[in-house]
């Protein structure tokens, strides 16, 4: 069994050349026996040729006894197979998504940072077969169409799943041989969780019918992605000639869509909205009908979509954007080293560092020469009179916001990071010219910010 898992595992690797010139990648793991057996399968097949950091997510969710064995199995993982592990705390609040949706959103969204942090082009999840077939009939229930019943993908970069050919019954196997210890998740016994259901009532009708499951719903959903890839090359034409971006948003021309057949306009319509979000989960087909609906009303109405999203009849076009973040005018707060600053839904932080790599800075961060700082620094939004120096003086900030195409109905929330001598960085936007970091630097600000919602 292990050879079989092993063989499997290096052919998916090698069909979606998942770790093509990788170094370096993050394993979500959850101490479970999905996370167990994919890092020992990983080592087996890698030894020391990547390095993997693995990552485990706390969603505070369960009892404190349960979630301290699972953290101290994931240590005792590391230290065994030598990887570099961190434990990351979330905080899941039950909301319209509903409580699984948010922890799955919000556990993607720490491993990107987490692997963005470490500059880890790969983050690999334990997602297999069993998940594949489950996630099939999830979808089939809730009327997705062909994009939704292709179900997990294999490769969704920076995501990679070396299990999704692997059974739940092979990977259970496979540790029995190799003795290795992992931790099961009770709440997958409620049968009134829908994927619970699905897994020990729905799916085990079905294999009486059809013992050859798997393979047939692998077979569907290969046939419905290469339908699906034929039809996203004339969706990505059609999408150049009729949506145009605009600000934080794109507008749509549906007099013009509405030419092509339904299931290029609908594809075009979520490759709006999958531009914007970053996926589509929680979209649906009656989100899809009800913007082809605003066609037909007057100029102003609005409906809401899911995740902040909103769509807007202006004129003759539809607008798709994301609604304002909600950062109250007048805001002013103290940034201090090591005390992140929320505002809103933003999260800013500070520190002090001996070395920064240029070459490496995201966008969400900026450095600066702490010799050349004024204290105390402040955040906050824009004020009138606003200045920001410039290479050759000082410009005002509302001309750099036009020349940035920030919005008008966003630029109240604009957040703007200040010393004594003044304006700094309009995050996300302008740095100021000034407090560079150089040779003689001998300490650097560095600070950065991220969104939680």
């Amino acid at each position: 069994m292990v050879d079989k898992v092993l063989a499997e595992v290096k052919e998916t690797i090698e069909k979606y050349r998942m770790f093509r010139d990788v170094k370096k990648a993050v394993i979500g793991f959850s101490s479970g026996p999905d996370s167990v057996c994919l890092l020992d399968v990983l080592k087996t097949i890698y030894g020391e040729k990547i390095k993997f950091f693995l990552v485990y997510i706390n969603h505070g969710l369960r009892s404190e006894w349960v979630l301290k064995k699972e953290e101290e199995l994931t240590a005792s993982y590391a230290k065994k197979y030598q990887c570099n592990f961190k434990i990351i705390k979330i905080n899941v609040k039950k909301g319209k998504k509903g409580i699984e949706a948010e922890a799955r959103e919000r556990r993607y969204r720490a491993l990107n940072g987490y692997a963005r942090k470490i500059s880890a082009p790969r983050i690999v999840l334990g997602h297999n077969l069993d998940d594949l077939l489950e996630t099939f009939f999830m979808n089939l229930i809730r009327g997705s169409g062909n994009i939704g019943l292709q179900s997990i993908p294999a490769v969704r970069l920076p995501f990679v799943r070396p299990l999704i050919n692997i059974k739940k019954k092979e990977i259970y196997d496979y540790l029995k041989k190799r003795k290795l210890t992992f931790s099961e998740d009770i709440s997958n016994l409620n049968t009134n969780i829908r994927r619970n259901f699905i897994r020990q009532k729905i799916i085990p009708q079905f294999l009486k019918l059809n013992p050859n499951l798997y393979a047939t719903i692998k077979r569907t959903i290969e046939i419905l992605h290469n339908d699906e890839e034929f039809l996203q090359n004339i969706v990505s034409g059609v999408f150049k000639k009729i949506v145009l971006r605009k600000g934080q948003g794109f507008t749509l021309d549906l007099n013009r869509l509405m030419y092509y057949n339904k299931a290029i306009g609908n594809r075009v319509i979520m490759k709006a909205i999958e531009e914007l979000k970053g996926d589509l989960t929680g979209v649906e087909s009656k989100h899809i009908e009800a913007l082809w609906c605003l066609n037909d009303k007057k100029s102003g109405k609005r409906i809401c979509l899911p995740y902040c999203l909103y769509a807007q009849k202006i004129f003759d076009r539809v607008f798709i954007g994301i609604e304002n973040r909600g950062l109250k005018n007048d805001f002013n707060f103290q940034l201090k080293t090591d005390e992140p600053v929320e505002i809103g839904n933003l999260v800013v932080s500070a520190e002090i560092v001996k070395n920064f790599d240029l070459k490496k800075r995201q966008d969400n961060c900026e450095v600066f020469d702490f010799s050349q700082i004024y204290p105390p620094l402040v955040l906050r939004n824009r004020r009138t009179g606003d200045v920001v120096k410039i290479k050759n003086g000082e410009k005002k900030l509302k001309e750099i916001l036009n020349e940035k195409r920030v919005p008008a109905n966003e630029r109240d929330d604009v957040v703007i990071l200040c010393d004594q001598e003044g304006i700094l960085w309009v995050l996300g936007v302008y740095r100021a010219y000034r407090a560079f970091i150089g040779q003689n630097t001998k300490n650097i600000l560095k600070v950065e910010f991220e969104y939680t919602d």
